[in-house]
This record gives C-alpha cells, structure tokens and sequence, in this order.
C-alpha cells in the first residue's frame, strides 16, 4: 500500500472533529456537558452538601445556597453583595463514581461504561457594611475521567482537567439613586485540557473491565484530536437595583473568548484543529417578595457567538516520497442560545410550598469554506483525489451545511414542613433534553422524571442528621427502545457547627443503583455515588 493510501483513510476522523467542534454547547466547553451526559453531578444541590444529603431536594427546603437572590438564582455578579451581611468563605470538595456493567458467557460481566470525578471549589467574599463594598473570588478546580469501550478489546479513556478563577469586584453607587444601585465588574479565567488514551481492557476469569491498568496502545487514527484545550478569557459587567425592599433587578453583559486547540501527535504525523470563538453574553433577572410570605425570581440569559476553525496537518509520506500535509479553512460557525430560570416559594407557616421552571434553546449553524477557496479542507480532499496511486482510497467525508438544534424544559415542585427539631421535604422534577440535526434528524429526546423525599433532625445543640430517598425514570431516547432504566438513590448527611464558633461542617452522600426497565439476558445495571463536603467560614 502507498504512503498516501495509508494515511488518508484515517482523514475520516477529521470530520468527526468538525462535527464535534459544531455540537459543543454554549460556553459550558466540555466539562459541565460530560457530567451532566453521565448524571454523575447533584444538579441544583451541587453547591450544597446538606441538600445531598436530603434525598438532593433543591427547592422546597430553605437553604443558604439556594436562595432566591441574584447570585444564588442568577449568578450575576452584582448580586454577590447581597448572598450574605457578613464576609465568608467556603471550601466544597467532593467527588463522584459510576459503573456500568452487563452479564455476558459463563456468567461473567462486561464494564461497558465508567467514570470518576474530583472537584474542590471555593467562593470567598469580602463584604464592607460601611460601604457596601464587595470583592470575591470563586474558583474550579475539578477534573473528570471516564471511559468506554472502543472495541471488543480495546477501550478508550478521556481525562480532563478543568481549572478557573474569577474575581469579582462590586461597590454601591451612594450619590446616586439614593444609594440603590450597585455595581460588580468581574474576570474569568478557564483552561480546561481533554486527554484521550486508548489502553487494553483487562479480562481475568470474573469478567472484563476497562478502568483497570490496561496497556496503552497507539491511538488508531492519526487525524483525530487525543490533545484538546480549551482556554477562556472573559470580562464583564453588572449591576442591580433595589426597589425598596420588594425587589431587586439586575442586568448584566459580559464578552469571552474560548480558544479552541485540538492536538494529535503522532511518530509519523501531525495533525491540529484551532478556533477562536468570542461570546457576547447579555442577563437579566428580578428577584423579590410579595407581602412576607411569597418570594420569586427569573433569569434569563442570552449568547451570540460567530467564529472560524483553520486546519493543518502534515503526514509523511516515507523515504523519497512528498508529505501529505495542508493547512487552511475548515469551516465557519454561528450560535445563538438563550436561558430562563424561574423559582417561586410560599412559606405562608411552618409549610414551603415551591415550583421552578428551567428552559433553554441553542442553534448552532455550521458552514463549509467558499467553493472557490484554495485553503479549504474540502478542496484539499478534492485534489488529494487526483494523486497518483489514491484511486481506492476511502474518502472522509466534506464539510457540509449543518445547522444543529437543542432544547430543553425542566420544573419541579413540592413542600416542606418545619418539625420542632427538624424539617421533612418531598419534591418532584420532571426534565425534557431534545436535539435535532440537519443531517441526521432529530433525536435524541430524552425524557427523566423524579420523585425525591428528605428528613433532617437535629442531634443536639451542634450536630444535625440527614437522610433522603429518590426513584427516577429516565428514557434516554423516547423516538428509540432499549434504553430506559429505573433508579432508586439513598442518601446520608451530617452537620456540625460549634456552638459560638465562626465556622460550620456539612457532609453528604449519594448511592444510586440504576437497571433497565425491562428484563433482558444482559441484566444492564448502573452504580453511581456522590460524596460531597463544605467547610464554611464567617469572619
């Protein structure tokens, strides 16, 4: 076989790139996307352990994390001033587990999904009660690995590491507006790193396993990225107004540029993807009461983006032989998402009666280069045709037109009561995540539901106890069959908060065991678990 008819059956991959460059969500990148796809993050409960540990009850239960402000609800960064009257920090590590495995001959199984992450966030704020000056910094320092077969004996592991910083720096403006406006500028810094391995699955005689120590072999595609960053640089600005006590309105805007770089280095080639892709992210959100019983609260959130990925690659050819390489335009991309969220809780007595309500719509257009442009990939795939030696090549496919949509709709509901020393909670949530594609059509629709209960009791002056039950439905895909499952999730808590001390301990814990719903030989089974603390500070 010729160098060149070697290497470009591998070139198949480089539209995968193409399309993948294509289908990544709005500004997320890739963490958050991959942890929601594996449900292996507590959702709304995230930022606080003691909801874990309640069965991840995320709005009835009245919760320093969950409140109805702008910073809890909307994360604008004006809001910061007014999450707490005092200066704070708080510590949250966790980390999370899941296993898939399915029965195969002679009664062993079969790993065919794994995947376990790390975080350690932090949010530390400084407020001054004289000025009504704020400046904090929150910061990421999660990381993520899963894995997945590849083949009957290969599998292929991606590690990826997210950190990010951002400061945030707020006063009020107190000549104007009486004193009812404040202001918040912030920064925010990400580099996130995706690392793809292929390794050899571990068999022994209870089965096969592809989180073991497998031996790592060479990835089989010289074109496709094992290499991927993504680094994030942004700035923005926001405000809020106060109008009275009732209520409060905030508008935001910030600009960010993500840089996209997708690697893959081989003894033989050399292969690279880049994009900058700049976001203009515009919010507003109003919180409030009615009366002194009933708050609420919407966001909503708006992006636009346009940007342009260049491609280059060099292959060799052998001893005497000209290189395959090129380098130029791959495709031009457009997006436009947009986000609502709303919350509304009634605590008329000891009873909190709540609702929430989640949507969000992304489109994403992708266009090929110019028919006419010598740089473009599709003309390089055009022209490699007519080398010598290439007539039984296999073709990756051209860039084409692609115009991709999402939408998504989540609510949820329920109540609590306030015991004498404790409260109980039960809430429901229901979640639709709907795709379509030019290409392919649409699908996946995928369809959750939930039903979750929580108790906590207190164990004494300092100690408190937490315990939670939740059976969720999900259907991975309602337009296909075979991939429904059934779960049910315990969950245990612990806080601690000495007696005229300025800082206070909160634990929670997840076990989840997910199976089909239908019977099958395979006996497809899911184990996740979710470990989550806080430490928090008031000085």
């Amino acid at each position: 076989m010729s160098p060149t008819r070697w290497v470009l059956p591998r070139a198949l991959s480089f539209t995968m790139l193409a399309a993948a460059l294509g289908a990544v969500p709005t500004q997320a990148q890739l963490y958050e996307p991959a942890v929601r796809a594996l449900d292996l993050g507590t959702a709304t409960g995230a930022r606080s352990p003691r909801l874990i540990g309640m069965g991840g009850l995320s709005i009835t239960v009245p919760d320093r994390y969950t409140q109805i402000n702008l910073w809890d609800l909307a994360a604008l960064p004006a809001g910061l001033v007014f999450d707490d009257t005092t200066s704070t920090m708080d510590v949250r590590p966790g980390t999370g587990s899941l296993s898939g495995v399915r029965t195969i001959e002679n009664g062993r199984e079969r790993q065919n999904l794994a995947a376990r992450a790390t975080a350690v966030t932090f949010e530390a704020v400084y407020r001054s009660r004289q000025s009504g000056g704020v400046f904090g910094v929150t910061g990421d320092l999660s990381g993520l690995q899963w894995d997945r077969p590849y083949s009957n004996a290969v599998e292929v592991r991606q590690g990826l590491m997210h950190p990010e910083i951002q400061p945030i720096l707020g006063g009020r403006l107190p000549r104007f507006f009486h004193g009812h406006v404040n202001w918040a500028l912030h920064a925010r810094f990400r580099n996130e790193h995706l690392e793809e391995q292929y390794r050899e699955i571990v068999s022994n005689a209870a089965g096969d396993y592809i989180d073991q120590s497998g031996g790592q072999l060479t990835p089989p595609s010289e074109f496709a990225p094992t290499d991927m960053t993504v680094e994030t640089n942004a700035i923005g600005f926001s405000t809020a107004y106060s109008i009275g006590e009732a209520a409060k309105v905030g508008v935001g805007i910030e600009h960010s540029t993500d840089k996209y770089k997708a690697l893959n280095e081989q003894t033989r080639s050399s292969s690279e993807v880049q994009e900058a892709r700049p976001f203009w992210t515009g919010q507003a959100a109003i919180v409030g009461r009615m009366g002194p019983t009933l708050e609420y609260g919407v966001s909503g959130v708006g992006r636009k983006s346009d940007s342009e990925a260049d491609w280059r690659f060099s292959a060799s050819g052998g001893t005497g032989t000209l290189p395959l390489s090129g380098r130029g335009n791959l495709l031009t991309r457009e997006e436009e998402s947009s986000e609502m969220r709303a919350r509304l809780r009634w605590t008329p007595s000891k009873v909190s009666i709540a609702a929430s309500l989640v949507t969000s719509a992304d489109k994403v257009i992708i266009n090929p280069p110019n028919a006419n442009d010598q740089t473009a990939f599709n003309h390089f795939l055009n022209t490699t045709f007519l080398r010598p030696g290439t007539d039984s090549l296999a073709y990756p496919d051209s860039v084409i037109h692609q115009e991709n949509r999402r939408w998504s709709v989540a609510y949820g509901g329920g109540a609590s009561y306030k015991l004498d020393k404790g409260i109980v909670g039960l809430e429901y949530h229901w979640a639709r995540d709907m795709r379509a594609y030019s290409v392919t059509g649409e699908g996946p629709k995928r369809v959750a539901w939930d039903i979750r209960a929580g108790f906590e009791r207190a164990l004494g002056p300092q100690m408190s106890g937490r315990a939670g039950y939740a059976y969720r439905q999900v259907d991975e895909d309602e337009f296909t069959s075979n991939n429904e499952w059934l779960a049910h999730a315990l969950s245990l808590g612990l806080g601690y908060a000495p007696q005229l001390s300025s800082w206070s301990l909160e634990v929670g814990y997840q076990f989840e065991l997910r199976g089909q719903e239908f019977e099958t030989a395979a006996d497809d089974r899911q184990t996740r678990q979710n470990l989550a603390a806080q430490v928090h500070w008031r000085f």
